[in-house]
């Protein structure tokens, strides 16, 4: 996007005045301010520096509006090159394996981070070492939302919407049939340890309520059901002789 001015006799096709350009959009054209009507194309004339700050003020809310189409394709969806069962939905993070100093294979969230003093981008991993699935996710997502200033509400839409533990399998699937990698089955164990851990949870309740017994008929009697039947003994009680 810029402004470009154009003087008597620049433009090929005789104009004079402000031509505001952006980045190339279906359907866009240009916007045109000319000043071909004022004597001197000068600031002193108030008519001239009126249009000039107009373009100006154009070019830069065309530029405002970029940035946030920019910002939103960034928290909501894959970068382009984003690998097969790699994307969790936005520009940043993806899911990997990598290689630890043991030379064993761990599953990660792959976070891209600026690197300090330079405008290179270096890759934070994320393992589930020592965490759980869930917490993995919520330190790869506040790193990756500190790392690139997202919007507090879009970080926790992200932390919301974490990947499903089975894209791991996934992921390991293709690296092994398409890429020659020898990932081996042990590398999903910290991946599903959470997983498992609740299902173990819900057996053991499931375990609880199968040997509780069953309610004592007459317990926790409705009141309404206990009031009816008072007042039937009244009337009975009444209707003897």
């Amino acid at each position: 996007m810029s402004v470009i001015y154009y003087g008597p006799g620049k433009h090929p096709a005789g104009f004079v005045g402000f031509i505001v350009t952006r980045t190339p959009i279906e359907g866009f054209k240009p916007e045109c301010f000319s000043t071909s009507h004022i004597r001197e194309q000068l600031d002193h004339d108030v008519r001239f520096k009126y249009l000039r700050l107009k373009a100006e003020y154009l070019d830069t809310a065309w530029e405002a509006e970029i940035l946030i189409l920019q910002y939103r394709r960034f928290v909501s969806s894959n970068d382009p090159s984003t690998g097969s069962d790699c994307g969790v939905g936005v520009h940043g993070i993806t899911t990997s394996f990598v290689l630890d100093r043991q030379k064993k294979w761990q599953a990660c969230f792959l976070v891209s981070a600026s690197t300090s003093g330079t405008h290179r981008r270096e890759q934070r991993e994320f393992t589930f070492r020592n965490l759980l699935f869930s917490q993995v996710w919520y330190q790869a997502v506040e790193f990756w939302a500190r790392e690139h200033e997202i919007l507090r509400d879009d970080t926790v839409r992200v932390l919301a919407s974490p990947p499903a533990p089975e894209q791991f399998k996934r992921l390991r699937r293709n690296l092994n049939d398409q890429k020659g990698t020898d990932i081996p089955i042990e590398a999903l164990s910290p991946v599903f340890e959470e997983q498992r851990a609740l299902l173990a949870h819900q057996r053991r309740e499931k375990g609880k309520a199968a040997r509780s017994p069953a309610p004592t008929q007459g317990t926790d009697t409705d009141p309404l059901q206990s009031e009816m039947a008072a007042w039937f003994q009244h009337q009975l009680h009444k209707a003897q002789p």
